[in-house]
């Protein structure tokens, strides 16, 4: 039994296809008894979405027969021609019948449109209860400040943060490592190049072999982010109504890039994270300062240490020459002070870093 019902809400429920089709056709009948009893405080709220759902059903056959007995006595009113129209006035029964009608109908379409407001929610939670159907998932929820460890059973790690919900497989299948995120994570993933592994974080599918990053989706944010520390990682949108991933449409990211995924357009975009960090810190005898260079080497030493891409004119950057020294400070400090030594300036394009320059005398 999965342990994936501890927060769900009555709208949860009620969204649920699963739920719905136990209800109405007594699907899984066995697996919904076992939820009932392994989660006895959510049996109240169980109870009430069961009525309601069988309550509309019932409701909506009730209501189309009374349009269909409408249309019937309009029928009849149009061809009586020779005596008084026939009048026929509604029955305190059918008004209670129709305001019941309408009070259930009310109540599920306040939750249904509070659902929609809280799509990724709702992504997690399809996900995960599909993919409970193949295997036996474990949830882990923290609510507190300090991020909770967890770890899987290939050497992997997870850092989990603060108000997060991450669901996992107690066994990884043979061929690819599942998981499931909403919130925020930072992932150490143990190198299995015949093993995939991927984390479904709402509208995003994140595929790695090995390496580390942190991914932030939590349900009411505008945007989904993906970053990588080291290695690289294949992401792609998706589809949170046919539950598919669209694989063709993926960035690769690498060291200090991210991706962004815009809720409200929802396009992906690469770039660069804010603060890029050395994936390769200087070491021992290894060279720190430089004096009297060309340009070009100093900027060759900065995309080594840093992971990353800086594009420029080497033809027109030749006669650059610049003495300075590698320092802790961020690269995108660095590289303004060099671009102000040689009066270049710089811009980002596709998570890399483009030098322009009119050149040196």
């Amino acid at each position: 039994m999965i342990m994936l019902y501890n927060d769900f809400t009555l709208q949860d429920f009620l969204n649920d296809d699963a739920f719905i089709r136990w209800a109405l056709h007594n699907e899984q009948d066995a697996y919904w008894q076992q939820v009932m009893v392994d989660y006895p405080a959510k049996q109240a709220i169980i109870r009430q979405a069961l009525q309601l759902i069988q309550e509309l059903h019932r409701a909506e056959e009730n209501q189309t027969l009374v349009v269909n007995e409408e249309r019937t006595w309009q029928r009849i009113s149009e061809k009586t021609i020779d005596s008084e129209p026939l009048v026929r006035w509604p029955t305190k029964r059918y008004w209670t019948r129709a305001i019941a009608v309408c009070s259930i109908i009310a109540v599920l379409a306040v939750g249904w449109l509070w659902v929609e407001h809280t799509t990724s929610k709702t992504i997690y939670t399809k996900l995960v209860t599909k993919a409970s159907e193949k295997s036996i998932l474990i949830e882990k929820v923290n609510r507190s400040d300090t991020p909770l460890k967890i770890s899987l059973e290939d050497g992997s790690v997870v850092y989990l943060k603060k108000n997060s919900r991450f669901s996992y497989p107690a066994h990884f299948s043979s061929k690819s490592r599942e998981t499931f995120l909403s919130g925020e994570a930072f992932f150490q993933i143990a190198p299995n190049p015949k093993k995939p592994f991927y984390v479904y974080a709402n509208e995003l599918v994140t595929q790695v072999l090995g390496t580390s990053f942190d991914i932030k989706a939590f349900e009411n944010d505008q945007q989904v982010l993906v970053k990588v520390r080291t290695g690289r990682v294949s992401v792609y949108n998706q589809d949170p109504i046919r539950l598919v991933s669209d694989e063709s449409q993926h960035l690769i990211l690498l060291p200090n890039q991210q991706v962004v995924f815009n809720r409200q357009t929802e396009s992906l975009s690469k770039q660069l994270v804010e603060e890029p960090v050395p994936i390769q810190p200087l070491v021992g005898n290894e060279k720190r300062y430089f004096e009297d260079v060309p340009v070009t080497t100093v900027l060759q030493a900065l995309e080594k240490r840093y992971g990353v891409r800086i594009l420029y004119n080497e033809e027109l950057l030749a006669k650059c020459i610049i003495t300075t020294t590698l320092s802790d400070q961020s690269l995108i400090n660095q590289l303004e002070v060099i671009c102000q030594t040689i009066g270049a300036t710089y811009k980002e394009m596709d998570a890399q870093l483009v030098v322009e320059s009119a050149g040196c005398p």
